[in-house]
């Protein structure tokens, strides 16, 4: 079987323009307080989760969001993130057992594990579609995402399913390129996790080696690759300074074998995959370079 990567779009967000991109030199705290302020709407992007297919198995990668989202009393009334800050549009047919299933893939039987990058409410929003399935997580922030601090900054662990017992996960294997650590997920090593915190504590991507091509399925890591090529750090990022450093890891790692950089907001990012078109750093002069 050919490695191959699917994308999987669970609806649409929209979200203030201070939280796609925080201004430089902003602490964490000063960036939330930004998006507070901010009038500026941008959108829609659309919230993707991914269907690789392996000769090991057929892997989903985040689940997306839930049409529950606009039922009244599914987000919490206390908290101005989901109140003020974010906008979330979900048709249950775009739910992703109803879409796998629209591919002639039953969640249930079909699929060997769930992957998550992390908890946030648009990223697990679909796991009711996969009681009978392995689910990963990375072990670092599961405990923070279950936190009154984690419901705070996006997640909703009061909305998984009462099944949920993620196989938590750490890094703990060798580095790849400038990567420290990393995780397997299949046993030839070509599907596998690489820490990309910043975003949140504990965030990690997927990486997946295909013929001639790899593919950086980034999660919130960056939300576009133009944000990615500039260096641009997102709003709600817990750690500024890891989050700049991520990216310049994921770019670096991209500089040296061909990458498509897909992450979960990027609405050319199917585009991209479907053409093959890899990532290219900014050249010399350019007005986008990423930051040395």
């Amino acid at each position: 079987m050919t490695i191959r990567v699917t994308p999987i779009q669970t609806g649409w967000a929209r979200m203030k323009a201070a939280q796609k991109c925080g201004q430089d030199g902003r602490g964490a705290f000063g960036r939330k307080l930004d998006i507070i302020r901010d009038t500026i709407w941008v959108g829609p992007f659309p919230i993707l989760a991914w269907l690789v297919e392996h000769p090991e198995g057929r892997f989903v990668v985040d689940t997306g969001d839930t049409a529950r989202n606009g039922t009244p009393g599914y987000l919490p009334w206390w908290n101005p993130f989901f109140r003020k800050m974010v906008q979330i549009k979900v048709a249950p047919v775009e739910e992703i057992g109803f879409q796998l299933h629209g591919m002639g893939i039953d969640p249930a039987r079909d699929i060997a594990a769930v992957v998550l990058t992390h908890y946030h409410h648009d990223h697990t929003g679909g796991l009711d579609h996969f009681p009978h399935t392995r689910v990963i997580g990375p072990r670092e922030g599961y405990q923070r995402a279950r936190s009154f601090a984690g419901k705070v900054s996006g997640c909703l662990p009061q909305r998984w399913p009462t099944w949920f017992r993620p196989e938590l996960v750490d890094l703990d294997g060798p580095a790849v390129g400038p990567f420290g650590r990393s995780h397997p997920l299949t046993r030839d090593g070509r599907v596998f996790l690489v820490p990309t915190p910043g975003h949140v504590a504990g965030h990690v991507a997927v990486v997946v080696r295909g013929e001639g091509v790899t593919y950086f399925l980034a999660g919130d890591a960056t939300y576009a690759q133009d944000d990615l090529r500039a260096g641009r750090v997102d709003g709600v990022t817990a750690d500024p300074a890891a989050s700049l450093a991520t990216l310049r890891a994921i770019a670096a790692f991209a500089a040296d074998e061909p990458t498509v950089i897909l992450p979960a907001h990027d609405p050319d990012g199917p585009r991209r995959l479907a053409a093959g078109e890899v990532f290219a750093p900014a050249r010399p002069g350019s007005c986008v370079p990423v930051p040395a």
